[in-house]
C-alpha cells in the first residue's frame, strides 16, 4: 500500500484553504508521524499512540477524500491523540472523554471561513451528539459527500432502495437488499449468497431484475 510522508506544503494540498495554519501547532507541540495512504474500505483514518519501538504519535489518513472530509477525519484522529495524552489508555476509544475533546477541537475550526456555510451547519449539528465517525452520522456524511469529485449520476444511497431491489457496488459486485437492521442494511451477494451489512450512506447503482437476467446473472 503506497504511503506518502508529508511536508507542510504537501500536507496543505489535501486540506481546505486556511486550515493548515490551524493544524501546524499540533505538529509543533507533539511528535507526529503523518502518513497519507490510498483508499481503505474499512477506515478513513486511524491514530496509533507511542509505544515500545515507536516513539511518535502516528496518524494515517486516506488521501482519496475531498478536502473537507480529509480535515474532519484528521480532527477526529487529533482528538484521539489529545485523549491519549490526557487519559492514556484508561478510556473507551469513542467514549465521553473523547467526544468532549473532539467537540472542542472541531469548534476551533467553525466560524473561521474554512467550511462552506451549509457544511458548517451540518458539522455544528453533529456536535450535539458526537458519533464514532462521519460514516456513523448519515446527515454529516452526506453533507461531506456533496463535495466529492466522483460522478454520482445514476447512483443512489443504499438507504434509498427498497427491500428486494438489486444494486451494483463500485467494485462491480451485485447484491439484493434484504432488510433494514437498525442502522444498517442486510444485503445478499448474488452468486455467493453471502450476506453483508451495508451502511445506508453507501452509493450504489440500482439495477433491475430484467437487466441482470439479460446479462445472464441468476437471481437465485
Amino acid at each position: 500500500m503506497a504511503k506518502e510522508k508529508l511536508s507542510y506544503d504537501a500536507f496543505a494540498s489535501y486540506l481546505p484553504a486556511g486550515a493548515i495554519a490551524k493544524i501546524i501547532p499540533w505538529f509543533e507541540k507533539y511528535q507526529i508521524k503523518m502518513v497519507i495512504t490510498k483508499a481503505r474500505k474499512t477506515v478513513l483514518g486511524n491514530y496509533l499512540n507511542p509505544h515500545h519501538g515507536h516513539p511518535h504519535h502516528a496518524i494515517t489518513i486516506n488521501g482519496n477524500q475531498n478536502p473537507y472530509s480529509f480535515l474532519v477525519t484528521l480532527l477526529h484522529e487529533l482528538a484521539h491523540l489529545e485523549a491519549f495524552v490526557q487519559y492514556q489508555n484508561r478510556i473507551a476509544p469513542h467514549g465521553v472523554e473523547w467526544q468532549n475533546i473532539y467537540r472542542q477541537v472541531m469548534i476551533g475550526f467553525l466560524g473561521v471561513n474554512i467550511f462552506p456555510d451549509e457544511l458548517e451547519r451540518a458539522i455544528a449539528l453533529s456536535l450535539k451528539k458526537v458519533k464514532a465517525g462521519s460514516c456513523s452520522d448519515p446527515k454529516l456524511y452526506k453533507a461531506l459527500a456533496a463535495y466529492d469529485n466522483e460522478p454520482t449520476y445514476g447512483l443512489n444511497w443504499v438507504e434509498e432502495l427498497q427491500p428486494g431491489s438489486y444494486f451494483v457496488t463500485k467494485e462491480g459486485s451485485v447484491y439484493q437488499l434484504i432488510e433494514k437492521r437498525r442502522t444498517r442494511y442486510l444485503c445478499e451477494q448474488l452468486g455467493t449468497k453471502k450476506r453483508y451489512l451495508f451502511q445506508g450512506v453507501v452509493r450504489v447503482k440500482p439495477v433491475t431484475a430484467t437487466e441482470l437476467q439479460s446479462k445472464g446473472i441468476a437471481l437465485s
